[in-house]
């Protein structure tokens, strides 16, 4: 099966996005072995700074414990630095999770994209309502997602700046946007996304 080379994930936290990550590399590493896959999640790449102990490391805790931005310059240096460090073949499968989460980021990807001769993206968009993420946030029993003001600044973020991002996205002929329900069966979602990501 053929699968776009450069592939977005976007979708609220507790979509299952990382499920369906992790399901996608799975299938395409069974028929494409030789290839490698760059798979860029902004959650870990932070998680790895706050745990170095640096100043910078600090104030990414600081931020993402109260569920804010972590500032555009910030993300974009991070994200640039290890497309550098880790870009090493034009056939590598690209995955983004977590990035980009604003417009000024997804500014920097075009450009990013571009650089290393990538002439389209597929943007997988798992949608999920906001009252399926509280349920799941609930039941994931995580100290910080157990915290309504905090919750509630991801759901807010996520309606001010990724919505307005994934809808740029909608009006560039670079990218072709996937939608797909992510509130069923994990299965029959991973099957619905392989299916599309094929005819992408």
């Amino acid at each position: 099966m053929n699968l776009p080379k450069t592939i977005i994930v976007m979708g609220r936290s507790g979509s299952g996005k990382g499920t369906q990550i992790e399901l996608l590399k799975n299938a395409y590493l069974k028929n494409n072995a030789e290839n490698t896959i760059l798979h860029y999640e902004a959650g870990n790449v932070f998680r790895e700074i706050i745990q170095s102990g640096s100043y910078t490391g600090g104030l990414i805790k600081n931020a993402t414990e109260t569920g804010i931005l972590v500032p555009d310059f910030v993300t974009n240096g991070v994200f640039v630095s290890r497309m550098v460090e880790h870009m090493n073949t034009k056939d590598q499968l690209l995955i983004f999770d977590g990035y980009p989460r604003s417009c000024a980021q997804a500014d920097v990807l075009d450009e990013t994209l571009k650089y290393y001769g990538r002439t389209h993206a597929v943007v997988l968009h798992i949608d999920v309502s906001e009252e399926e993420v509280r349920n799941r946030m609930a039941l994931r029993g995580r100290y910080d997602d157990a915290q309504t003001e905090v919750l509630e600044n991801r759901m807010r973020f996520y309606r001010e700046h990724v919505l307005p991002t994934l809808e740029r996205y909608r009006d560039q002929d670079f990218y072709t946007v996937i939608d797909v329900n992510g509130e069923g069966d994990v299965d029959e979602i991973h099957h619905e996304i392989m299916e599309k990501l094929a005819s992408a």
